[in-house]
Parts: structure tokens; C-alpha cells; sequence
């Protein structure tokens, strides 16, 4: 078997943030067991044009651009998260979506077409799931396939206001590859 890791890793975060020091004025928490206890400085919120899907195409599009790879030699892509867009639809399919139309110009249609897309999700597991298994895949195919795959993590934890875990809510996505 092939010896695999990851060789890039790209984050997207929100732009609209809550500083943990204005949250925990307002809640009247500790700051201190915000900051220096649980290493929170602020809340990531996404902004009205930002979920999941376009968090982790952002941060995609960043491991695909940085290492000029050709979509059509990416074997797939594998989500991370626990908040899925739709019941039915895998949210890693709206970030295909968005991915070929960024690249379709000058790819061409279709460019992704040979990448299988899953979603796992199940909180933070589900990312290091599809880690574990997207290594295992990559180093499957052996030195001769190069098998390139990214996988996306990306979420926006919500809780209800007041609650013990609305300071831990926050948005985000990134995503990792493995090229030759």
C-alpha cells in the first residue's frame, strides 16, 4: 500500500463574527473560561449568501486553484458535517455544483464528472470518517493510479439562545487533498 497524508488544507470562514468578549458581556459568562479555558475568541455567523455548501466549495476551490489541479483528476470529494442543506439531496453535491460552474470555462462541461461525491454526516466525526476513508482510498490505488481526493468539512452549529452550548456555535468550512 501507497504511504498517503495530506498534503494542503484550505479554510473558509465568515466574515460576520461575534467576539466571545461582546458574548460573554451579554450573557454574562465568564470570559476568562471562554478564552483562556476553552480557547474561543469569537462566533463565526454566515452571512445571508454563506451556508455549508458554499463554505466548503470556497475552501475547494482555494485547494484546487493553489495546486492547479485539473477537476477531472480529482477521484472525489467527501463532506464532513452535521448540517446538511437538504433531507434528501447530499449537500456535497451543491458544492459540486458550484465547483463546475466556477471551472466549467476553462475545464469544460462536465470537468468533474468522474468525482464521486458523499456526505457523512454525523458532527466532527463525520469529517475524520471521511478522512479515514478517502486516505484508505488514495493509497488503495497505488503509486501508479494517482488518486487525488479533498475532503470538505464544513458546518454552522446552531443551538438555542441561553442554552449551555450557544457559545460553542460558530460556521466554518475547509477542506484537505492529497495530490501526487
Amino acid at each position: 500500500m501507497s504511504v498517503v497524508g495530506i498534503d494542503d488544507i484550505a479554510l473558509h470562514f465568515p466574515r460576520l463574527y461575534f467576539a466571545m468578549q461582546d458574548f460573554a458581556e451579554f450573557r454574562g459568562a465568564d470570559y476568562g473560561k471562554l478564552s483562556k479555558g476553552l480557547g474561543l475568541e469569537a462566533m463565526a455567523i454566515p452571512d445571508v449568501h454563506e451556508d455549508t455548501a458554499t463554505m466548503g466549495a470556497n475552501a475547494v476551490s482555494r485547494l484546487i486553484d493553489r495546486n492547479s489541479l485539473d477537476p477531472s483528476s480529482i477521484g472525489r470529494i467527501y463532506l464532513g458535517t452535521e448540517s446538511a442543506l437538504d433531507g434528501a439531496k447530499p449537500t456535497a453535491t451543491y458544492i459540486m455544483d458550484m465547483l463546475e460552474q466556477r471551472y466549467s470555462e476553462k475545464f469544460g462541461e462536465n470537468s468533474f464528472r468522474n468525482c464521486d461525491v458523499v456526505d457523512m454526516t454525523f458532527a466532527c466525526i463525520g469529517a475524520v470518517d471521511a478522512m479515514h476513508n478517502t486516505l484508505d482510498w488514495v493509497a488503495r490505488g497505488g503509486m501508479e493510479r494517482n488518486r487525488i481526493g479533498i475532503v470538505v468539512f464544513a458546518d454552522n452549529a446552531k443551538y438555542d439562545l441561553g442554552s449551555s452550548g450557544e457559545y460553542t456555535q460558530g460556521a466554518g468550512g475547509g477542506g484537505y487533498t492529497n495530490p501526487p
